[in-house]
């Protein structure tokens, strides 16, 4: 019995490592998502900011994401990602420096602006790249393992605002995800591979001209597949930022008292990053339909626990830990399908447009928060209107399995018919 340890391989080498490098530039994003909301106790005051104005400071990265997302995969498919990917990491970093140097609201919102456009370039590329540089079988668990950094990220940033040699200033959490980025730039210069190891994994491209944006995100055949994407990236992202930017307010004002919040979100974010590894794993294994469709109705009635419940401290921890494992699930599987719904030739872009249209929802989530209970909603009312939201976008998030599953069906033909073909010349 041979009991020697087989060698690590050099795709498995290569596959490890553009992984962790995009893993880190998705933690960056988990960081710099939460960056704003931890830093605006100390620094609202520090700049005489109304609420009102501090919607528009913690929105102005968010409409960056969005502008520079659709775009950042155009470039990429054009230039070439490697590029894009080392400038919007670049940028990202220097604009979140830059905000240390804010003088007032204009300046921090253009700050956080060109902080978005930067995060917003890079996104797209991250993760076309672990899914392209990954083998068949773990494409999807690729990508659910770098997006389960965002919420580690996320934890990362609120501990860095409260480290007590900082004082009560608000700027290091902004210097820490300034610097990170200028550091790691570099490294992705000089790691990030320009193409696939070899001819053997890398996708098919087209034969003809390259399809244009329009007709091959919208044109005969893409059009289905790319609306239900959309929807349900949007609709998911709605769930996730109200989340994010309110569970603490939400938890609030249903009682808890504040450390307990805090405690809520810090086991939302650990639920989020081992819910999202765990969902790329189970669509690896061709969970395909079961993997969301749990995902989503586990999130609903979490939801409808938290609004209807009269839960204990403890059971409400449970319950936000499983409500930050669902939705992440959710969010993480429709990026792992998205690189698989588009053709090599505007992968990128389609990929983009994804990222695009979840933009949508990280500000509309927030801002429906708030119109809810500015109209008299009580928190655990605003909890259930996410309800329906939620088994909407697990809905379509199955329309585009089936549309992935018909495609793929669509190409074996062809090949089958080839192949007979050839056995009977």
């Amino acid at each position: 019995m041979d009991n020697t340890m087989k060698a690590p391989s050099m795709q498995d080498l290569h596959t490890v490592r553009v992984l962790i490098l995009c893993a880190l530039v998705i933690l960056l994003e988990g960081f710099d998502l939460q960056a704003a909301g931890v830093s605006v106790p100390r620094l609202a005051p520090h700049f005489h900011l109304l609420p009102g104005q501090i919607g528009l400071f913690l929105g102005a990265s968010a409409i960056g994401v969005f502008l520079a997302a659709a775009l950042g995969g155009v470039l990429a498919d054009r230039f070439g990602r490697k590029p894009v990917l080392v400038a919007g990491v670049a940028l990202f970093g220097l604009a979140s420096l830059s905000t240390m140097l804010a003088t007032g609201l204009g300046t921090l919102m253009v700050a956080r602006f060109f902080t978005g456009i930067g995060l917003g370039a890079a996104m797209p590329v991250v993760i076309a790249l672990a899914s392209d540089h990954s083998p068949v079988e773990m494409k999807k668990r690729a990508v659910g393992f770098i997006y389960c950094a965002i919420p580690i990220g996320g934890m990362l940033s609120s501990v860095v605002i409260s480290i007590e040699a900082f004082g009560k200033s608000w700027r290091p959490v902004y210097a820490v995800g300034g610097i990170a980025p200028i550091v790691i730039a570099p490294m992705l210069a000089l790691l990030v591979p320009k193409a696939l190891p070899s001819a053997a994994t890398r996708p098919r491209t087209e034969t003809g001209p390259r399809l244009r944006v329009i007709s091959g995100l919208l044109g005969s055949g893409q059009a289905a597949t790319t609306l239900y994407l959309w929807v349900a990236t949007f609709s998911t992202l709605v769930v996730m930022y109200l989340l994010l930017g309110w569970m603490p307010s939400l938890l609030g004002a249903m009682g808890f008292s504040k450390q307990q919040a805090q405690y809520a979100q810090m086991l939302f974010n650990l639920g989020g990053s081992l819910g999202t590894a765990a969902g790329g794993y189970l669509l690896d294994r061709k969970f395909l339909y079961s993997t969301p469709a749990a995902a989503y109705v586990g999130l609903a009635i979490f939801l409808a626990l938290l609004g209807f419940g009269s839960l204990t401290v403890n059971s409400a921890l449970v319950v936000a830990f499983g409500v930050g494992a669902a939705v992440l699930i959710g969010q993480g599987v429709l990026y792992a399908f998205a690189p698989l719904c588009y053709p090599a030739s505007i992968r990128n872009t389609g990929v983009g447009a994804t990222v695009a249209a979840g933009r949508l929802g990280t500000i509309a989530g927030p801002l429906l928060a708030g119109a809810l209970l500015s109209g008299g909603r009580t928190a655990a009312q605003v909890l259930i209107v996410l309800v329906p939201i939620t088994l909407f976008a697990g809905l379509m998030s199955l329309f585009v399995v089936r549309e992935i599953k018909r495609k793929e069906a669509a190409s074996v033909k062809p090949a089958v018919v080839a192949d007979s073909a050839a056995g009977t010349g």
